[in-house]
């Protein structure tokens, strides 16, 4: 049998993996995706409506270099304009030209402040410098924008005539430069403002949201490790643990943990066909699985109690009956019984006598009205050694009396928490494994599994539980022909007048 996980063949292989968990993750989980989009959208708008409001406004200054009176100093000049105008705009954003807009604007602010609010640009090939305040006040944003373009001006005046003063011996003159800046396009005033833009932020609110779903989602994928496709089971159990049944999801069972009795074989929900024809064929592969000495007594467990032994082993036990051989349900959870209950009988005397010689085992078998060929041999009283009750002479005894007479069903406690199972398997004709779709993890299957290997028992299967029929996971367990079953909603007549003879058996028989 097989001990450990296949080795994966390549790194493609894992990546195609991860992306089959993400997409079959973000097909379960979608709404995690729309809650996230919408609350990034709702805290991007709610943050942007509280900002405060930025208005901008511009104003655009010229370099100039007076009249020229060829076309060749006319090229020159543009293109000496252009080299200047790059430079003033470094000069655009000193403290200088702040304290000087200031002086003109008359606003009390720091040069820092104003610095701040403002920013210089050249245009592509141009030879004009643009500048653009910001301000949570539209007339400030503008005085202040044609303020900045004069104090500029008045800043390159004197850069460019400061060291243009000379003297000689006729005298003192000076020679003012062909440069000059002045204003251009006079700043507006803005009537909307240009910051926050709540389109904007709220498109990327809705992004980061989709985003961080996206991541969330991805990594729960690669930490889910619950058995979510037939593929997965395979991978964990390998081709030697074959998948005998699936058992899919059913509300039939959220009032009842059984089968109710039937009239002529036909049931009133399909949901109820659905299970019987699971069950029937989990029932075939049983029988099939070793055709010359098939399997009759069958351990039926699972990793841990909540993957849905006890309901398989309850209703398999069912189907198993209506062959018209006589089935023996006998519940070994000794610490944890609910065969009894299950069917309404008595749950105090049972196994536990028969060990101890209180009872024979005829005395305490039980029938239950509606289900003929079925035998159930409640656990007793919980003793205070299970183990060693299971592991006695006297339980493989009455094991294989039940076993002369009929097909016997051990409801068997979960392997990972107790080793009774395991125990139960090797004395036996082997186990039948319950593994829950969406809830058994992987490294709880695979310890089961080993569980049963260290001890050398026969694993006959595994049965896939609680499998969905229907929706974006119902595809990957590769549970087909959910619709291909008698609608008794569309056939009632058929039905009117068909009737059973219930005899009521033997009950609660000491």
């Amino acid at each position: 049998m097989r001990e450990s996980n296949p080795p994966v063949d390549s790194a493609s292989e894992k990546s195609k993996g991860a992306v089959e968990g993400f997409i079959r993750t973000l097909k379960r989980q979608w709404y995690i995706m729309v809650v996230a989009t919408i609350i990034g959208g709702l805290l991007a708008f709610g943050v942007s409506l509280v900002q405060p409001k930025l208005y901008a406004s511009d104003a655009t200054g010229v370099v100039t270099t007076g009249d020229t009176g060829s076309i060749a100093l006319a090229s020159a000049a543009d293109t000496l304009a252009k080299s200047k105008a790059t430079q003033y705009q470094a000069l655009a954003s000193s403290r200088k030209v702040a304290e000087r807009a200031l002086e003109i604007s008359g606003y009390q602010m720091s040069p820092e402040e104003a610095l701040s609010m403002v920013s210089a640009a050249v245009p592509l090939d141009t030879a004009q410098i643009k500048v653009t305040v910001r301000s949570q006040e539209p007339e400030v944003a503008r005085n202040l924008a044609d303020a900045w373009i004069q104090a500029l001006g008045d800043n390159v005046k004197e850069v460019e005539n400061s060291g243009n003063n000379s003297s000689s011996s006729a005298g003192n003159f000076s020679v003012t430069s062909v440069m000059s800046f002045a204003a251009y396009v006079p700043a507006n005033l803005p009537t909307s403002p240009v910051a926050p833009n709540i389109k904007m932020n709220t498109l990327l609110g809705v992004l980061a949201g989709l985003g961080v779903a996206a991541v969330y989602l991805f990594i729960q994928s690669v930490r889910d490790r619950s058995i979510r496709s037939i593929d997965v089971l395979l991978e964990v159990t390998g081709p030697e643990v074959p998948v005998l049944g699936t058992i899919p999801f059913s509300e039939t069972f959220s009032t009842s943990r059984v089968l109710k009795p039937t009239v002529d074989g036909q049931t009133t929900r399909r949901s109820d066909f659905q299970l019987v024809e699971s069950l029937k064929e989990l029932r075939t592969n049983l029988q099939f699985k070793n055709p010359d000495t098939p399997p009759r007594r069958i351990v039926v467990t699972s990793s841990l109690p909540s993957d849905g032994k006890s309901t398989v082993a309850d209703n398999l036990a069912i189907i198993l009956s209506q062959s018209g051989k006589p089935v023996f349900l006998v519940d070994a959870d000794l610490r944890r019984p609910t065969v009894a209950k299950s069917f309404g009988l008595v749950g105090e005397v049972g196994v536990t006598d028969v060990v101890i010689g209180r009872a024979d085992v005829e005395d305490v078998l039980q029938t239950v009205e509606g289900y003929p060929n079925l035998y159930i041999l409640a656990a007793g009283r919980i003793p205070p050694n299970p183990s060693e009750i299971l592991s006695s002479e006297a339980f493989n005894q009455m094991i294989d009396t039940l076993a002369k007479q009929g097909l016997v069903i051990l409801d068997a406690p979960p392997l990972l928490p107790v080793t009774d199972s395991a125990i139960l398997a090797t004395k036996f004709d082997g186990a039948l494994l319950v593994v829950e779709a969406n809830g058994t993890k992987r490294e709880e299957l695979a310890k089961s599994l080993g569980n049963l290997q260290r001890v050398q028992a026969d694993i006959l299967g595994t049965v896939l539980n609680k499998v969905p029929t229907t929706g974006s996971e119902a595809g990957y367990y590769q549970y087909y022909g959910r619709d291909y079953y008698y609608n008794n909603e569309d056939n009632s007549s058929s039905a009117k007048g068909s009737r059973v003879a219930g005899k009521r058996g033997k009950k609660n028989k000491k």
